[in-house]
């Protein structure tokens, strides 16, 4: 049997991909694009409706809503890749907000729940569906 593979197999081009990016792929190729964590077990609820939500805007999003630090939780995702932590906490909850921490950054900026589901979205899409053609998807564009 003959065998040619003119670029290599496709596990060999993702394992390159994977260790030249050291794990940071973009936030359209992440499989975890977002996780959103709960501060306090009285916001567990809403962690879950704002994963929904982006669900249903098209970003691979998982809520965290275990009994854990929030400190905790943000250095476990921050070692596991995931592009974007989003914070749930009593006041995020009162005033219609989250907390967003990108990968590689240690800001947290708080915006609209609104905005930030409309913008995770846009960045999820893959660059050739994008129709305006900008590409913010590295970790760490704001």
């Amino acid at each position: 049997m003959l065998h040619r593979a003119a670029l290599g197999s496709f596990e060999r081009f993702i394992g390159i991909l994977i260790e030249s990016s050291e794990g940071r792929l973009p936030f359209w190729l992440a499989p975890r694009q977002v996780v959103v964590a709960s501060i306090t077990s009285d916001t567990n609820a809403h962690a879950a409706r704002i994963a929904a939500e982006l669900q249903s805007a098209g970003v691979r999003a998982e809520p965290d809503i275990r009994n854990e630090k929030i400190s905790y939780k943000v250095r476990e995702h921050s070692v596991g890749k995931v592009p974007v932590i989003l914070a749930i906490g009593r006041r995020e909850v009162d005033e219609g907000t989250v907390s967003v921490r990108r990968l590689g950054s240690k800001a947290t900026d708080t915006r609209p729940l609104a905005d930030a589901v409309r913008e995770l979205a846009a960045d999820a899409l893959p660059p050739d569906l994008r129709r305006d053609g900008r590409v913010r998807s590295q970790v760490g564009a704001a």
